[in-house]
């Protein structure tokens, strides 16, 4: 199925893909601990849950397709954060049901109706698509029980999808990583822009939000590109990108589609006379690309394995003694999204009302460094981090390691509510760009 990229569309097949779900189920979708009425006023949860109820978390991510490693990566976070919990938040034992929604919304939307009625779950969370995480927001505002996204989107913070009794969001919307970056990549790398982007959702937002962020950053961009998602061929995109005039090609895709085009960037020569900046940087990426594709290359990431806060650190040693290996930044977001919830139902806040409460304007630190969760909007504010790649010579005393140093963290850009669609911005529907073709 190809996922459509105009927000109506989005909504109209969602819509019917729900409405069929509730007619194979008696036409209605169940709560939390304590049950739901289905009118999306946040009373799911379980205000006269026993301390001894066990606490069930839905994690919905994608464990097969184009992102996969990243699904791993969440599931793996989740499980790390519960076993660190030792099982408990207060004296609730804590379980969590992971399901696959195969990069599809039909299947986030069957899937989180399973959990929410089925399987009665107080909380979910998760996702890696932007697609597919606003199908679990609607069964999670339907259900009245809160979600917690944890993937890139614009459009989870807006209307028609945000609700402020039951929405959340760990991942940065997409407009606030490229805001904050923009200027660092038009000082360093180069003016003229050229953005090779996934034709979808998240890469329809990067989009709109290049060419919202370019003209203050002193940046230009001279030509645009659509590829779909699980593209293996990218031969027919770069003379687009060579001929252009760019300084730079912006790349928006993760997981196989970044490794794909990579290596063939470099197999063509592409990389001999343009600076590449990826939008979305990921340790499974750069393993499996290796310190000759990764050299030189430049990303930014909401973390980083190596950043030096304490949090951060006891995670990694945690996540390395546990897999072997160093944390990649999609683990993180499921790790903290569970710890969230544990501290919170923890200090008795188990209700809707009592955890948006509980959230709004929170300060905390887990496994990122410092975050705030904005009350206008709930979206998590934290730092952007700019990776520069290193060469296998270089990996161990730029990078941390000789295996895993694959990148070394050249510029932190603070937390900062400015990076951010600002609080009347939010209020309206998301309207991507109108696609244009490059030049």
């Amino acid at each position: 199925m190809r996922v459509t990229t105009s927000s109506a569309a989005v909504r109209h097949l969602l819509a019917i893909v729900l409405a069929l779900l509730l007619a194979g189920c008696g036409g209605s979708i169940g709560g939390g601990a304590g049950g739901g009425d289905g009118d999306g006023d946040g009373d799911g949860g379980g205000e006269d849950t026993a301390s001894d109820e066990p606490l069930k978390v839905g994690v919905i991510t994608g464990l097969t397709g184009a992102y996969v490693s990243l699904g791993e990566e969440q599931r793996n976070g989740a499980e790390l954060a519960v076993k660190l919990l030792d099982g408990k938040a207060g004296d609730r034992p804590i379980e969590v049901i992971v399901r696959d929604d195969q990069l599809k919304p039909e299947a986030a939307l069957r899937e989180a109706q399973s959990l929410v009625q089925e399987e009665k779950v107080d909380f979910l969370t998760g996702c890696v698509s932007a697609a597919t995480t606003l199908a679990v927001n609607q069964v999670a505002k339907e259900a009245g029980v809160p979600y917690i996204g944890t993937c890139q989107t614009e459009q989870l913070n807006r209307p028609p999808h945000f609700s402020p009794d039951i929405t959340y969001h760990l991942a940065p919307a997409t407009s606030l990583n490229v805001t904050a970056a923009s200027p660092w990549i038009c000082e360093n790398l180069g003016s003229k822009l050229f953005l090779l982007m996934p034709d979808y959702a998240y890469g329809h937002e990067q989009n709109a939000a290049y060419r919202a962020a370019a003209g203050d950053a002193g940046c230009e961009i001279v030509g645009t590109a659509w590829f779909p998602l699980g593209t293996t061929d990218f031969n027919p995109y770069i003379p687009r990108v060579e001929n252009s005039g760019a300084d730079v090609v912006v790349f928006g895709g993760a997981g196989r589609d970044q490794v794909n085009f990579l290596r063939q960037a470099n197999q063509f020569g592409l990389r001999d006379n343009l600076e590449i900046f990826l939008n979305i940087e990921d340790l499974t990426f750069d393993e499996e690309l290796g310190f000759r594709l990764v050299e030189g290359t430049h990303a930014m990431a909401h973390f980083y394995w190596t950043i030096e806060d304490q949090g951060v650190q006891d995670y990694v040693e945690a996540y390395e003694q546990e897999h072997g290996r160093p944390p990649g930044g999609y683990s993180v977001f499921l790790y903290n999204a569970l710890n969230l919830i544990a501290e919170q139902v923890a200090q008795g806040n188990d209700t809707p009302e009592e955890f948006r409460e509980a959230m709004e304007g929170l300060e905390f630190s887990y496994a990122q460094g410092p975050e705030v969760m904005r009350e206008c909007d709930h979206q998590a504010l934290a730092p952007v981090y700019i990776l520069e790649g290193l060469g296998a010579d270089e990996a161990e005393e730029r990078g941390g390691s000789a295996d895993h140093g694959f990148r070394e963290i050249i510029e932190t850009i603070p937390a900062n509510e400015e990076y951010a669609p600002t609080c009347e911005e939010v209020q309206e529907e998301f309207a991507p760009a109108t696609p244009k073709p490059s030049s």
